[in-house]
């Protein structure tokens, strides 16, 4: 049984709203982002990343995208080089492109802009330029 302090209390009600607090970059603050719904076949991971998840218990999608290549190779116990986190967040398709857009189906941030062809995920990480790609593609 977990003990109720702060920190917990804290963490599990971010877990429930679908928020990560990420460092992207050494030299800078800790910044809340949304943890991104990814559904990634099984067979793109390699045993290095299958691992890395059980050593570190948690999903290797959340591990890359929470924060900077040098802070994800950090985290990770420089096990693994940078170039090679590149690599998987590339593979696994973690980086919003006009190509891989956000899925609406199961959005933890789904409100009611999402209809109007406005993406939570896309502002918050600052893509602005997705944004038009996305609508056009929510409202035809």
């Amino acid at each position: 049984m977990n003990k109720l302090t702060p920190d917990n209390i804290r963490t599990q009600a971010m877990r429930e709203l679908g928020i990560a607090s990420t460092k992207p970059n050494t030299k800078k603050q800790r910044k809340l982002t949304p943890i991104p719904q990814v559904n990634t076949n099984s067979k793109l991971k390699t045993p290095l990343m299958r691992y890395l998840e059980l050593v570190h218990g948690k999903p290797i999608e959340q591990i890359l995208l929470s924060g900077s290549l040098s802070v994800v190779a950090k985290r990770l116990d420089n096990e693994v080089d940078v170039s090679t986190i590149s690599k998987w967040i590339k593979r696994l398709k973690l980086r919003y492109t006009q190509d891989n857009l956000p899925q609406c189906d199961g959005c933890r941030r789904y409100g009611l802009a999402c209809d109007g062809g406005i993406c939570y995920i896309l502002i918050e990480l600052e893509l602005y330029d997705l944004l038009e790609v996305k609508k056009a593609e929510i409202l035809g």
